[in-house]
């Protein structure tokens, strides 16, 4: 029988339905493709990575050591599977569109042009983080914790503005000079921080503010951003701060 009786032969018990077969892998091929893309998607590297590197072998002295850093020594990529991730547009684009600072940023440097605080207030942003510093001249005296009426007029800006934004936490920082304390009041610059920090935690909760979403630390004379040689210097580190940063959902 030569070859075309043969393909005759196949097409006459076919009865047309051998399209079935192509169509039937293609579907499979289309299965395994969106799996993939979904396992990828769920896909830890952290964890991944931290189970890999238990598995133990032997390198050429007959030492035990970590899979990965054996690939590592023989000058292979111990993370194959982030060029997969990179193919796919999974991980993120080290040339993303820079989108701005959050919206909360935006009104909080309004807010500081509106009041005339340039010279008395640091605003910075680090992603989803906002640091907010106030100079210790508007908030309190040295060795002090009661606030001042000008912090007052602040803190009543910023719970305004705290309100509209409930899905951020607020940490709240007290620092101090270097100036040496020994009260009843306060034993140390420790006990000072902490206590211009509570009282400025409080005065928050009675604007209203979710005590929840607040906490309250307090760092002494540890931390300064100038040095402790001038009047200005000193109210500079005599400094509470605020940082937000946004709750996950």
């Amino acid at each position: 029988m030569d070859g075309k009786s043969l393909l005759d032969q196949f097409e006459k018990d076919d009865n047309g339905n051998s399209w079935v077969v192509t169509f039937a892998d293609m579907m499979t091929l289309i299965l395994v493709f969106f799996i993939l893309l979904y396992t990828l998607a769920e896909f830890d590297h952290k964890a991944f990575k931290a189970l890999v590197a238990q598995v133990m072998v032997l390198d050429g002295d007959g030492n035990q050591v970590s899979v990965i850093d054996y690939a590592t020594r023989q000058g292979r990529n111990p993370e194959p599977l982030q060029v997969v991730e990179d193919m796919l547009g999974l991980n993120p684009s080290p040339d993303a569109v820079d989108t701005g600072p959050p919206k909360v940023y935006n009104e909080l440097d309004s807010m500081i042009e509106n009041t005339d605080l340039n010279d008395k207030v640091t605003l910075t942003a680090v992603g989803d983080q906002i640091n907010l510093s106030i100079d210790g001249s508007l908030l309190f005296d040295s060795g002090k914790a009661e606030l001042k009426d000008d912090a007052k007029v602040v803190f009543n800006n910023l719970a305004q503005l705290f309100r509209e934004y409930p899905d951020y936490r607020i940490s709240i920082r007290g620092h101090t000079d270097d100036r040496s304390i020994e009260t009843e009041a306060f034993p140390s610059n420790w006990e000072l921080s902490a206590v211009r920090a509570t009282t400025v935690l409080r005065y928050f909760i009675r604007q209203g503010i979710d005590p929840e979403r607040m906490t309250a630390t307090g760092y002494a004379d540890f931390l300064p951003i100038a040095p402790n040689d001038t009047p200005e210097n000193r109210a500079r580190n005599r400094r509470v701060e605020f940082v937000l940063e946004k709750e996950e959902n």
